[in-house]
């Protein structure tokens, strides 16, 4: 698994630093921004992508919420 997905997916990958709250805030970020771009086609492909960095993106807030202390 590469590190940028297993860090995408989860901050404690076996073998793999654990993730940041900053770098978990700047992905979020990234998802947002490809999110907004991409809402400007009105493409089926486009909404699909939509969905999926959605579903993304809440599970890295998700992730965000169980690490606060």
């Amino acid at each position: 698994m590469d590190i940028q997905l297993c860090r995408t997916l989860s901050p404690f990958c076996e073998g793999m630093p654990s993730v940041t709250r900053n770098e978990i805030t700047q992905e979020i970020e990234k998802l947002t921004e490809e999110i907004r771009t991409l809402s400007y086609s009105s493409t089926k492909a486009a909404a699909e992508k939509i969905l999926q960095l959605q579903q993304r993106r809440r599970e890295l807030r998700a992730q965000l919420e169980a690490a606060e202390p």
